[in-house]
């Protein structure tokens, strides 16, 4: 019988209370929890049934008074604060479970990552599509080479109902785009060369936040000449939609195509005769009671896999699957797109080093890291 894990959970906003719940309803425990508004902090102790667990308002203070009775942290506070707030935690040598990205800015992630180094058993990131039934299985088809060499990709991200009040973002590109660049780079294990991008306001929207706009097409190319495109919106009325187009010299793969929220995730493979392959499968979101996040119910076994996987990590001394490195290509990615937006559309070019030193340079070379 593994062990139970003791959790502190800093930032207990929407999705922090969704990643503590998935942990409690593993048999884990939320021995402390912490967010800068205490307000935040009074009703995650009454949603997570924790009102003996201590409650702080400082990151800091949270790392020295609970260390060595915490074995994993959750922080999950607001994007401009990831960076800051995990940094106690990693120099108290506790692994973090961190809602992406590492923070809003370019330059304070590569600073981030910089004080902490690259080693990728400090942080898991939260970017659960890595750990979703259907995107690995579509995976392991482009693995396979069953679509030949890809040509093509098109990940599509649409909400169907604008971010909450309390929502932090600097941009529809930066904070939504973040998880569909991270699945481009997954599906094709290479980094764009060259990025441009537009935003726009769509009719009869209205936000509680100004994200620039609501709707966003983010186009990039590749070293092998591959095509993408990222599309992203806050309007999609009928429901939730995640779907993937992938095209290749000898076939399609089309993950998530719209089918009823909640409702079955279709990998379809279509061959080049226009059949499907046998190889094609349909997994089904978690049918979900009362109020939840819109996106949980298809990633809720996304969620609760990342959640076993960081346990079954920490326990076998594994390296991380998706770190502070991952995430940090993704937001060189986002970062190009969004100020390419700024201005209409310009192209950035691209560039990615192993050498943390390197990689920063080149981003300052290409217009990423200036003021």
């Amino acid at each position: 019988m593994s062990k139970k894990f003791n959790y502190g959970v800093y930032g207990v906003g929407r999705i922090g209370r969704v990643h503590a719940a998935i942990v409690q309803e593993q048999g884990q425990r939320i021995v402390a929890i912490g967010d800068d508004v205490q307000a935040a902090v009074e009703v995650a102790q009454q949603e997570l049934d924790a009102g003996s667990a201590p409650t702080f308002n400082d990151p800091a203070e949270m790392a020295r008074t609970m260390a060595g009775e915490i074995d994993a942290m959750i922080i999950a506070s607001h994007t401009k604060d990831h960076a800051r707030h995990a940094l106690p935690f990693v120099r108290a040598k506790i692994p973090i479970y961190l809602e992406k990205p590492l923070t809003d800015d370019l330059r304070e992630a590569f600073e981030f990552v910089e004080a902490i180094g690259r080693d990728p058993h400090q942080i898991q990131i939260g970017l659960q599509r890595r750990y979703d039934p259907a995107l690995l299985h579509t995976k392991e088809l482009l693995k396979a080479g069953l679509i030949g060499d890809i040509r093509e990709i098109r990940c599509i991200l649409r909400d169907q109902f604008p971010p909450p009040p309390t929502y932090s973002s600097r941009g529809l590109i930066i904070d939504m785009g973040i998880h569909v660049a991270d699945e481009a780079i997954f599906f094709l294990d290479e980094f764009p060369n060259e990025v441009w991008a537009s935003v726009h306001h769509t009719k009869a929207y209205t936000s509680p936040i100004d994200e620039g706009g609501d709707t966003a097409f983010v186009t990039f190319t590749t070293p092998s000449n591959v095509l993408g495109r990222l599309d992203l919106s806050r309007t999609h009325s009928s429901g939730y939609n995640n779907e993937t187009y992938i095209i290749g010299t000898t076939g399609t793969l089309h993950t998530g195509r719209f089918a009823g929220y909640p409702g079955p995730i279709h990998v379809e493979l279509w061959q080049h005769d226009g059949t499907k392959h046998p190889e094609s499968k349909t997994f089904e979101m978690t049918y979900l009671q009362g109020d939840y996040p819109e996106f949980l119910p298809r990633f809720d076994i996304a969620y609760r896999q990342a959640h076993q996987q960081f346990r079954d990590d920490i326990d076998s001394g594994a390296a991380f699957a998706v770190t502070q490195n991952e995430v940090l290509d993704a937001q060189v990615f986002v970062e190009a797109a969004h100020r390419s937006a700024q201005q209409n559309g310009a192209r950035y070019r691209l560039q990615r080093f192993d050498d943390l030193p390197a990689y920063k340079t080149a981003c300052i070379v290409n217009g990423l890291l200036n003021d």
